[in-house]
Formats: C-alpha cells, structure tokens, sequence
C-alpha cells in the first residue's frame, strides 16, 4: 500500500505536464542494447504453448521467488520476456477468439464464456466466415496446423470449422469424461477420474487427482504435443502447434506430485488479499460473496495459492517435454515458441476470486515469451506494451502472408529479428464485459497510472508509481487535467473501433 507521502507526492505533482509524462513511458535500456543477430535462423515453424488463467508474477522470470518454472524460464532466457504485455479482456471465450481473429471482442460479440452468454449478453456462436483468422493463412502456406487441449470458442464451433485438426472438447472442455481422455488414462492403469480432499465451499476450489504424474491434464497435453512434434517432423511442410493447457485455472485438480509440493506455511497471501473495497465498485464485493471467498482466512488462502502453484509447476514440466520433443526433433533453432495466457486471476486479490470483474494487473496483465535460436542466452527484456491481439498477425507475418485489414494488432516478428527496434506504444487499451454477470468496464493503462471507466459505477484511478498493487482509488483526488489524456484516449479509441459502449454512455465519459 502506498505511503501517504507518496501519495500527497504524486498528487501534489499532478498537473497538466505530469498528466502529459504518465502517457510517456522510457525506452528500455534492455531491448535498446540489444544488435540483430547476424546469423538468425530463419522461423520456418511455431509453436504456441498457451496456458489458463496464468498471473504474470506467478513464474520466476517475473520475479516470484516461490513458484518453481524452470522451463519457462528457460524460454525466457533464449528469448524475449514482455513485461508490459495484457490481455485485450480477462474472460476466456472472448480473450481466445480474439486471439483467434485478431479483433475486439467488442467487434466479434462474443464477449462471455459461452454457458453465461445467453443471460449476460453478447453471442454464443461464432461464425468462422465472418471474420478473416490466421489459420487461413497458415492453410493457404501449406502448414501442418494442430489445435491441441482447450478450445472454448462459440457453442458449436470446433477446431476443425477454424482450419486446425485437433480433438475438440466441447464447452469448458475439461477432458474429465472425454472417452480421448479416458483412454489415456487407462493406458497409465488408472480406471478413470477419480478426486479426493475436495476443497470447495460454493465452489471446487483444489483437490486430489488419482494416479502417476502423466494421469494430470497437462502431460495428456504433453503426450499429445509431443506426438504431433513427431509426426510433423517427418515432413518439410512448415508446422504450427497450439498445445492449450486448462490450467492453473481452477480448480486446482493435481496428482500427488504437484497437490503436495508447496508448503502452504510459505505463501504469504498477496499485498491486496484484505485490501479496503469501500473506494471501489459495490460490484466487488459482491463478486467474492458470489465465489464465497469474502470471508477467506490468510491460511485458507495461502493453502489454495500452494495448489495454484502446483498447476503452475505441472504446466512448466510439461512445456519440459514438450521442448526437449522439439530439440530431439531437429526443428528447434526453426521454430518461434511463443508462451502466453488468455488472461491472468484474482486467485484471492480483492478477496475474490476467478476473473471478469476489476480490471487491476493480476487479471489483467499476463505472462508473454517469444523464444528463437536468435535471441538464445540473451534474457532480454521488453516493456512495449503488446496484447494477444498482436499474435495473430505474428502468425502470418511467420508464414509470409499478409495481414487483413481487419486485425488490429500488430506482428513482433521486427522485435524478434532486431531487438533495438523503436518502441511504438506509450498505453495500451483493454475491455471487460463481466463474467457470472455483466458489469462492462474499459481501461487505459501507462507504465505509472491506470484508469478505468465504469459506466455504471464509479470510476477508478491508481498510482502504480506510488501503489503497485491498486490498492487506493484516487478518482475522486486527481483533478479534470490529469483524467483528460486517459478519457481522449479512450474516447478516440472508442469510436476508432465502434464500440457500443460509446453510444450508450459516452455522457457519463465526460462527466
């Protein structure tokens, strides 16, 4: 929490020339240092390995002292860690098909998880005409193109409507019951999907998953990718690979390497665990009443994050295999590994839990690694702000296609091949529709404040200067000339895309 000097610091120094530096940002010193490599490989493959609901400061290459990541650390070592990189929204249906087509959720209306659309607004389907994707690209190039785990785009649609093969689970997917799934498990002896020391009050939170460590989700994922790398290296054609992991979302459902590894008694709950709400949307709190985690204890907390961290360790063992599959291939120094998730969680922050309301950091901000042959040894770092919605035209810009018109990001392959690029965005822009129910916000954020627009509540405006963990909303301290760049940038933003929230409330923008 920050100090009350800070505090007064920061708004004693706000003005109409501060407001103007909190939408400037410097130039990493990291990323500036940094030649092109003279002898890079060329990226003729990729490979996406995309988890759920991963925090960015939940891996030790962001700085967490605890949770063990050691192939992902790796991948950042041999590549490029985005410090600054966000997810366009913190739901799953609408952050993957925007990654998917490259466009606003906004633009492609599927806004919610697809079993909450119906009463929450927005679409359950998605029609692969409407909008150009990058496997149509990838197809046109003659890419092998494999869709592996989660899916979770539209009521009916499925990977192979999208231009990818792949086994689709429907909805959610979990494979708890999928006979795919069921199969494997069998071939490891175990006689289904069997769970012990449930932890759950509204809702499952944790629990105990029977058989040896490859009887979890993410080495079925593993075993899946692994056998795709194979198969694909047999052929010269070019390979895409999206291996989807369901975790760490919750619940936490572990084996019992990973259920046990963490000693709860050494995970401090976070900074924001019992921050104040009183300042924030009355939203908030009714959210952790909805989860039950409202009236969570320290301990009760830190015995959840030790599962939490668990899943994190078993998605990084198997991006382990996954890699050493892909090096024992031969296809390594060819292929662009790119590790990202579709958003980050709660998981406690603000007392609630999940994601989709409150559009602070540890839902918003995700983890983001590009790794190449080129970049290998080089740990740089990157503070550009980049989104998911900046992979889709990375993906063509690999295959040498072009980019449609429609897509709104842009591709990092410059970053990639001349880590000294010029940085290009000072902000970047993300939008939330709500989760379980609808509670639309929108959010412009610079490398030192955060301002969130809450048509329907009150505002919010945070010093990550000063108070990193948004804890205090000064919306009703900073004056009309510090909230102006952030509300023209919006505003612009807002009707650039069409959004619709501008029709409805754009008064109250203004207000």
């Amino acid at each position: 929490m920050p100090t009350t000097m800070g505090r007064r610091r920061f708004l004693q120094n706000l003005g109409t020339g501060a407001a103007a530096a909190l939408l400037t940002r410097p130039v990493s010193a990291t990323a500036r240092e940094a030649a092109p490599h003279p002898d890079a490989p060329r990226i003729k493959n990729v490979l996406v390995l995309f988890s759920d609901q991963h925090r960015a400061d939940c891996l030790g290459c962001y700085g967490n002292p605890i949770v063990q990541t050691p192939h992902l650390d790796r991948l950042a070592r041999d590549g490029i860690r985005f410090t600054q990189a966000f997810t366009p929204t913190a739901t799953c249906t609408p952050a993957r098909t925007s990654l998917l087509t490259g466009v606003w959720a906004h633009q492609h209306r599927l806004q919610h998880v697809t079993a909450y659309a119906p009463f929450a607004g927005g679409q359950t389907a998605f029609d692969p005409a409407r909008w150009p994707m990058y496997a149509n690209t990838l197809r046109e190039k003659n890419f092998h193109r494999a869709q592996i785990g989660k899916w979770h785009i539209g009521s009916t649609t499925t990977p192979a409507d999208c231009g990818f093969e792949g086994i689709h689970y429907p909805g959610y997917g979990y494979p708890s019951h999928h006979p795919h799934y069921l199969a494997y498990l069998r071939r490891l002896g175990v006689d289904g999907y069997q769970l012990s020391e449930i932890k759950q009050k509204r809702f499952e939170y944790s629990g105990l998953q029977a058989g040896p460590d490859e009887a979890g989700e993410a080495a079925y994922l593993a075993a899946q990718t692994v056998e795709k790398i194979g198969a694909y290296a047999q052929s010269d054609r070019p390979f895409f690979i999206s291996c989807n992991f369901w975790g760490p979302h919750a619940p936490h459902m572990l084996t019992e390497k990973y259920f046990r590894m963490y000693n709860p008694a050494q995970i401090p709950p976070w900074k924001n665990f019992r921050c104040a709400l009183d300042d924030k949307p009355e939203m908030y709190r009714r959210y952790g009443q909805y989860w039950g985690t409202e009236d969570f204890t320290a301990a009760t907390l830190s015995g959840l994050l030790a599962t939490y961290y668990g899943y994190i360790t078993a998605v990084d063992d198997a991006v382990g295999r996954i890699l050493a599959a892909l090096e024992q291939s031969g296809k390594l120094d060819e292929t662009l590994i790119v590790y990202t998730t579709d958003h980050g969680s709660t998981e406690g922050s603000y007392g609630m839990w999940d994601k989709g309301f409150g559009m602070f950091d540890c839902t918003q901000r995700i983890p983001f690694i590009l790794s190449h042959a080129s970049l290998r040894g080089r740990r740089l770092v990157s503070d550009e702000f980049v989104s998911l919605l900046d992979l889709a035209p990375t993906f063509i810009d690999c295959a040498g296609g072009t980019v449609p018109s429609t897509m709104v990001g842009k591709s990092l392959l410059p970053l990639v091949r001349n880590p000294a690029a010029p940085r290009e965005r000072d902000h970047i822009i993300c939008e939330s529709f709500g989760h379980q129910q609808t509670f639309w916000q929108r959010m412009v954020r610079t490398d030192t404040a955060k301002y969130i627009y809450n048509p329907t509540s009150i505002d919010e405006f945070y010093n990550l200067a000063d108070d990193p963990d948004e804890t205090v909303n000064l919306i009703g301290r900073v004056d009309r000339a510090t909230l102006t760049p952030f509300k023209d940038r919006l505003e612009a933003w807002m009707r650039q895309t069409e959004d619709p929230l501008l029709e409805w409330s754009g008064s109250t923008l203004r207000g």
